[in-house]
C-alpha cells in the first residue's frame, strides 16, 4: 500500500500537468469560389482564424491551416484547431482565406467572414474572389543569392509603416493607420478601423497600388474619417521618397499625400 499510493499520486499529477491537447476545439468549413476555372495542382490554400477586436493593432492569429489540394478542386475543406482559452468575451473574430501559387496571390476573401468560434456548430463557407490579372502581384527578381531585398524599394518592404500625417494634417493619436509592403507585391494593413489588403508594384521611386479589399466593420466617426482619408491617399499614390527614415507617399505630380514612420511597436 505504501508503494501504490505514491504511484497513484504521481499518475494524477501527470494527468494534470499534461498539455491539454484534447481541449483544442475544431472549426470546420470550406473555401470556394464562383469562377469556373481549375486550380493549379501546386497551389496552397491558407485559412486563418484571427482576432480583429483592436483597430489600432494588427489582427491577432488564433489558428491557421495551410492546405495543399494537390489536384483537388473547390470546395476545399479545412479544419482549424483552436484553444478555447484564447477566445475572449466581447472580442470580434473573423476567418480569412487565400489561395497562392508560389509568390502570386490568386484568390482572397474580399468580404469579412465574422465568426463566433465557441458558438459556431456547422461548417462555415468562405467565398474567395479572384485577383484580376491587372492586379496580380508583380514577380520580384532577386539577382543576389542572399535572401534579402535589394534596390531602392528594399527599405519599404517587410516594415510596418504608421501614418503620421495625411494630407498635411496630423492623425489621431489613438487611431493607427498602417501599411505593410510584403514580398510578392502584396500590401496589407489597417486603415484605422478595418483591415485591408491588395497589391502594389514598386519600381525605382514609383509605386502603383492596385484596388484594395477591406473588411466591413463600423467604428466611431472619427476613426472612419481617418480611414477614408488614409485609403484615398493610398489610392492616389504614384511615387514615394524616403526622408530621414520616414516614408513620403506622393501623387502623380510629386505632391506629398501622406507621411509615415516605422512602427516600432509592431
Amino acid at each position: 500500500m505504501v508503494n501504490i499510493l505514491p504511484m497513484r499520486l504521481l499518475f494524477a499529477v501527470a494527468i494534470l500537468a499534461a498539455p491539454s491537447v484534447a481541449l483544442a476545439r475544431p472549426l470546420d468549413g470550406s473555401v470556394t469560389y464562383r469562377e469556373r476555372i481549375a486550380l493549379d495542382p501546386k497551389v496552397a490554400v491558407t485559412v486563418s482564424l484571427v482576432d480583429v477586436s483592436h483597430a489600432d493593432r494588427p489582427a491577432k492569429l488564433i489558428a491557421k491551416q495551410r492546405i495543399r489540394p494537390r489536384g483537388r478542386q473547390v470546395p476545399i475543406d479545412f479544419r482549424l484547431h483552436y484553444a478555447p482559452a484564447k477566445i475572449k468575451p466581447g472580442h470580434r473574430y473573423q476567418l480569412q482565406a487565400r489561395i497562392d501559387l508560389g509568390d502570386d496571390l490568386l484568390f482572397i476573401n474580399k468580404e469579412a467572414v465574422p465568426v463566433d468560434p465557441l458558438a459556431t456548430k456547422g461548417p462555415v463557407t468562405i467565398l474567395v474572389q479572384r485577383m484580376a490579372d491587372k492586379d496580380a502581384p508583380a514577380k520580384v527578381q532577386v539577382k543576389d543569392k542572399v535572401a534579402a531585398p535589394s534596390g531602392p524599394a528594399a527599405p519599404l518592404k517587410g516594415t510596418e509603416w504608421l501614418a503620421e500625417d495625411i494630407g498635411g494634417s496630423s492623425v489621431l493619436d489613438i487611431v493607427q493607420s498602417t501599411l505593410v509592403i510584403e514580398g510578392g507585391g502584396r500590401i496589407s494593413g489597417s486603415g484605422g478601423c478595418n483591415r485591408y489588403f491588395g497589391t502594389a508594384t514598386v519600381e525605382g521611386g514609383k509605386i502603383k497600388i492596385g484596388p484594395l479589399g477591406a473588411t466591413q466593420m463600423a467604428c466611431v466617426p472619427a476613426q472612419m474619417e481617418q480611414e477614408r482619408k488614409f485609403l484615398d491617399a493610398l489610392g492616389a499614390t504614384k511615387g514615394f521618397r524616403l526622408d530621414d527614415g520616414k516614408l513620403i507617399l506622393l501623387d502623380a505630380g510629386g505632391k506629398p499625400l501622406m507621411r509615415l514612420i516605422k512602427n516600432t511597436k509592431a
